[in-house]
This record gives structure tokens, sequence and C-alpha cells, in this order.
């Protein structure tokens, strides 16, 4: 049984799906947008003699969007146009036709609406594209709907008709699971990918798409259907379906559509694939060892090896790790002097040990391992952020990673007001060998505040097993 579930989805101030997951806020300003959009489009498109329908789809509708993960990504929603005639039809237009309009309403609707950043020219293969300035793009995906026998057909700017059907796909989800099972099974959609998010970077044609990962996903926890009924927390939900995702997708790449298998949503080229598969790889073994973890941190940092910056870490400002053979630490937790500099040039403020109770907007902080002898030679050093707050939501800035061998020192600057934490690993062959967490409060004043109250963190020890 996992040992992380309270940071999946618990009572716990940050959880892996609250940091993933949009606001009540972002939400309802996506939903105003998109309908402002399809209502215009509607009313424009209608003049070409065609009854006009739309579809809400893709993640928003499957209740699995997530957050852009880092400043400069966008959230992608989908609206389907849907053109309607039947079999009747004298002459039908061309799929490049439709397109065509919808592309030039959209430059249309550009110039009126303050909120519309960019429409993307030239379009896409299977959509157009709308970017708005707060973070999220608009794909406006146009169909043929034949009011007779109710098929669907998707306009492709190439001039052909694919046959799609987004609506049998969404019921073939809702179906699959119901109640409080339903709301797992988003959750789990979204960890996924979260993981996707933040793993593929320097392969980005490798990173499975949306529906790929909701298909496998779901089609996996169908099948767990027994454990359901005793009751799975998420965690262990999620290491049962890498262990499935994983089995079968080293087996057989093909992922039909559940609703026409004769569509392969796997699109990735063979190139491609040989990148996902060993990323796929490591998650199955990052999710073999949290599953054997005894405590709830070392879980968690084996699953931020996964998830990077999304994963939350319990409340402490030091983990101390615990030989489970002779019951001693590892080694000497390291002592991280943190500088606060302002201006140009830059002009010291204050220095701190292990935190910073308070400090500014606009300032640099260089944070330093004063005491480098404890570090192995060959130990790996990351500095990790993970920033919390509403600026930082807004802003879909959540955190980052940098990683290097015996790197002592980071460098960071404090944009966002709030509470956030830069946490130091030190890891020698994959094994965590100590972790401090340096709490950073920033605070939207102009001075440096003195003596904030410290929080009440605890210390905590954890057993990792060594691995020989």
């Amino acid at each position: 049984m996992g040992q992380a579930s309270k940071l999946f989805n618990g009572n716990t101030d940050q959880t892996l799906i609250g940091r993933v997951t949009p606001t009540a806020e972002q939400r309802e300003f996506l939903q105003q947008q998109w309908n402002d959009l399809a209502d215009y489009l509607k009313e424009m498109l209608a003049k070409h003699g065609y009854a006009i329908s739309t579809w809400l789809q893709g993640s928003y509708k499957y209740g699995t969007l997530i957050k852009p993960v880092r400043h400069g990504e966008e959230y992608d929603v989908d609206v389907g146009l849907y053109f309607e005639w039947d079999d009747d039809q004298d002459a039908e237009p061309t799929p490049k036709q439709l397109r065509n309009w919808v592309q030039a309403e959209l430059l249309e609707y550009e110039k009126a609406c303050e909120e519309l950043k960019k429409v993307e020219v030239p379009p896409k293969e299977r959509c157009s594209r709308a970017s708005y300035v707060r973070q999220f793009h608009i794909d406006t995906p146009v169909y043929h709907l034949n009011t007779d026998s109710d098929v669907r057909r998707l306009a492709c700017l190439s001039g052909k008709w694919e046959h799609s059907d987004p609506k049998k796909l969404y019921k073939w989800f809702k179906d699959a699971a119901s109640g409080d099972d339903r709301d797992q099974l988003r959750r789990l959609v979204r960890y996924l990918k979260a993981w996707a998010a933040v793993s593929f970077d320097d392969a980005p044609d490798s990173r499975p798409s949306s529906i790929f990962l909701t298909v496998v996903a779901t089609e996996a926890y169908q099948v767990l259907w027994m454990e359901r009924i005793l009751g799975l927390t998420d965690d262990t939900a999620l290491i049962a379906i890498i262990k499935k995702m994983h089995d079968r997708l080293f087996d057989d790449r093909r992922i039909e559509n559940p609703v026409d298998k004769n569509e392969d949503l796997n699109r990735m080229s063979s190139d491609a694939w040989d990148g996902f598969l060993p990323r796929l790889a490591a998650l199955q073994n990052i999710a073999d060892r949290a599953g054997d973890t005894e405590d709830e941190v070392s879980a968690a940092l084996i699953w931020s090896e996964a998830f990077s910056f999304l994963m939350p870490l319990p409340e402490t400002d030091q983990v101390e790790i615990v030989d489970e053979t002779f019951g001693r630490a590892v080694m000497q937790l390291p002592e991280v002097e943190v500088k606060v500099f302002t201006g140009t040039p830059p002009r010291l403020l204050a220095t701190h040990r292990n935190e910073v109770p308070g400090v500014a907007k606009d300032c640099d902080l260089t944070f330093t391992i004063v005491n480098p002898h404890v570090v192995p030679e060959f130990a790996i050093v990351e500095w990790t952020v993970r920033n919390e707050g509403e600026e930082a939501d807004q802003r879909s800035d959540l955190g980052h990673r940098r990683v290097g061998m015996r790197l002592l020192s980071a460098e960071e600057h404090t944009a966002y007001v709030g509470r956030h934490f830069m946490d130091c690993v030190v890891r020698l062959n994959g094994q965590v060998y100590a972790v401090r967490r340096v709490p950073v409060t920033i605070r939207d004043v102009r001075h440096v505040a003195r003596n904030p109250a410290k929080p009440s963190y605890t210390k905590l020890r954890s057993r990792f097993r060594q691995r020989r």
C-alpha cells in the first residue's frame, strides 16, 4: 500500500491534485471565454446557410484538465464546431472550405476581443487555435454532422474528412466508472498528465497526448474492479495503473479507440516511441520503489523523481535519512546559507541560515551549502523550488529544479508573494542521503521583514532501504 496518499489527495495544505488542478476562478474564466467565442462563431458562421452547433470536448469536458505547470505554457480547451446538413444536400462544402470559414471568423474575432492574444496562422491540420493572454488557448476542430445518420466527420485542412466522434468517446469514458470511482479516475488521469508535463522536456515529440493517457488509464482502471471494491488510495491505484500501462505498452504500442477499433490513438513516430518507452520504464521503477516504502517522507521523495516540483513534501524543514540496519543517520544534514541581494550592482541585504523568514519581491537569493564536506564526492545535489500561493498559481509558475554533481549553490529571484520552499536533496547512486527544506516567505513590501514568527516545523526521520 502506498504511504503518500495524504500528499496526493488529502487534507493537507499542499497536495499533488491541488497543485495541478485549475482553481475555481481559473475555470470560470476559461468557461466565460469559450462561451463567448462559441456564441460569436455560431452567429457569424450561420451566414453560410447551415445550422451551427458547438460542443465542448477534450480535457475540460472530461474533468481532467491540469494547469500549465511552467510560466509560458498554456491550458488547452477544445470547442468543436458542427456544420449540420443531411443526405439530401445537393452540394456540400469541402473540408477546406469549412476550415477557411472558421479561420476567417477567428481572425475577425481577434480584432474585437481584448483577452485574445493571437490566432495561429496558418491553422493546424485538424483545428484552428486562438491563444489568450491568461495562458490558455482554444482549439476549434470543425465537423460535419449528418442530421439523418448522426455521423460526424472531422474537416482537415489538407482537404480530407476523418471519421471522428468525440461524443461517443466521452460517453465511453463517462460510463467507465461512476460516483467516487469516476472522481478517482479523473484524478489518476491528471497525475499521469502531470508526469508527462515534466518528464519530456528534452523529448517533446515523445510526450503522450491527453487522449492517449486517458484511454490507457481508463482501461487499466476498469480491470481493478475488485481492488476498488476493497478500497484504493490514489497512490496505490496509480502504482497499479502504471504497472498495467507498462506491461501493455511494452507488449503492443497500438491504442485502439474504444469506440472506433480502426483508429489508433497512438500517433507517435517510431523514433518518438523509442523516446517514450524508457521514460515509462523509469516511471514503473519509481512506482515500484514508492510502493515498497514504509513512511510518507520516503514515498514523497521517490514520487518527486516522477513529478519533480509538482510533488509536495511533508511539512518539515529537515529530513534525516536513517540506515535501517544500524539506525544511524546516513549523513549529516547540509547547512544552507541564504544571502539576499537587491539592486544593480547587487547590494547584500541579509544573510540567513536554513530559512528566509521574510524577504521582499524582486530580490536575488543565493543558496549555498556551507558544510560541503558532508556531501559525498560523487553525490548529485538537487535544488527544487516549490512555489505556492495565488500569485504563483496565476502565473502558472509552480516551480523548477536544478540538478548537478556536487552542485553546492543555486541562485533564485523573488517574484511571488507567499510561502515557498527551496528543497535541497542529496542523492548518491539514486539513494537519498539527506534533505534540507528551506522555507522562503516573500512579502509584498520594499524592505525585509526582520523578525516574523518562525513556522513550527518538526524534524522528520525516514528509513530508506539501502539498494545494494
